[in-house]
C-alpha cells in the first residue's frame, strides 16, 4: 500500500502575529497545504502570498465565505489521505510532527477515524525565554484535527472546514468509528502530536484590545453579521457580550485545570524547510 498523503487545510482572518509560524512549522508534515483567506484588514494575505510564492506545496485563495475552505477537500474523500485541520492561531511542534508523518506511513493509526494531541491554551509566548503559559488539555478539550478520509464515502455542506455538515462513511466503516485520544497515554513533554493553541491572545495588529479575552472566528463573524443584517439584535447583542466578558465557548472548552508554565523551544527552532 502507498504512503497516504497528508493535506492541510487552513481557515483564516486577521491573523498576521502568529500566520507564519503556523504555516511553517506544518509545511514538512504535509504534501499540500491549501489555506483559505477571508479577506483580512491586516497583513495576513500579504505574509500569506511571500510564503506560498516561496513554497510550492502552499495552495493559496481568498474565500468571501468559511463553507469554502472545506470544499477544497471535498475531493479527497475515499483516498488514502489524511486532512490537518489547523487554525491561524495553532502552532505546532514541527519535530514531534516528523515523527508523526513517520507512524502515518507506517500506518500506525489507520484505524482511526480521527486523532487528538496535546495542546496547551495560551494566554502567553514568550519566544525569547522559550516558555508559553496556559491550560493544558486534558483536563482542557483538545481541539486538533486530523481527519482519515479513507474512510469517507463523502463529507458535504460544511458551514466552514471540517465542521459538521454531511457526513458518510463508506460501508467497510461504522458510523461510529474509533477515535484515537492521543493526550490520554502521552504527557505534553513526550508528545508528538501537540499544539501551542493561543485562544487567550492578541492574533492579528489590528486588534483593538490587545488584552481581549478571546476572539471570534470567521464564521462566527458572519453569523454575528447575519444577526445584524437579519434585525436580529437580541442574538446580536448576545453573541458579542458573551465573548467580551469570557463567556463564550472558548473559555468553557479551553480554560479547565490550573495555570502552567511549559517549555515551547522546540516550536520555534530554525526550520530547514525547502
Amino acid at each position: 500500500m502507498t504512503d497516504p498523503k497528508i493535506i492541510g487545510i487552513l481557515l483564516v482572518k486577521d491573523e498576521d502575529i502568529f500566520i507564519e509560524s503556523v504555516v511553517l512549522n506544518i509545511l514538512e508534515f504535509c504534501d499540500e497545504v491549501f489555506i483559505a483567506e477571508n479577506y483580512s484588514h491586516d497583513r495576513t494575505f500579504t505574509i500569506l502570498s511571500e510564503l506560498a510564492e516561496k513554497y510550492n506545496k502552499i495552495r493559496l485563495a481568498r474565500v468571501s465565505h468559511p463553507k469554502e475552505s472545506h470544499e477544497f477537500i471535498e475531493e479527497f474523500a475515499g483516498t488514502n489521505t489524511w486532512v490537518f485541520g489547523v487554525d491561524g492561531d495553532e502552532i505546532y511542534d514541527p519535530a514531534g510532527l516528523s515523527k508523526m508523518r513517520k507512524l502515518l506511513h507506517d500506518g500506525s493509526f489507520s484505524e482511526y477515524w480521527c486523532i487528538y494531541g496535546n495542546v496547551l491554551n495560551c494566554k502567553s509566548i514568550d519566544i525569547t525565554k522559550g516558555i508559553a503559559e496556559g491550560y493544558l488539555a486534558p483536563p482542557s478539550r483538545s481541539m486538533t484535527k486530523l481527519y482519515n478520509f479513507s474512510m469517507v464515502e463523502s463529507w458535504t455542506d460544511c458551514p466552514q472546514r471540517l465542521h459538521w455538515g454531511t457526513l458518510r462513511f463508506n460501508n467497510q466503516v461504522s458510523d461510529n468509528p474509533p477515535r484515537h485520544r492521543l493526550y490520554e497515554t502521552l504527557e505534553w513533554e513526550q508528545s508528538y502530536f501537540r499544539c501551542l493553541h493561543a485562544a487567550f491572545m492578541q492574533r492579528s495588529s489590528l486588534d483593538i484590545n490587545p488584552k481581549h479575552p478571546s476572539r471570534l472566528n470567521p464564521s462566527e463573524i458572519l453569523k454575528l453579521r447575519s444577526a445584524h443584517a437579519d434585525k436580529s439584535y437580541l442574538k446580536y447583542f448576545f453573541r458579542r457580550v458573551r465573548a467580551e466578558l469570557g463567556f463564550d465557548y472558548k473559555h468553557k472548552k479551553y480554560r479547565s485545570g490550573p495555570l502552567v508554565q511549559k517549555n515551547i523551544t522546540r516550536f520555534f527552532e530554525p526550520l530547514t524547510t525547502q
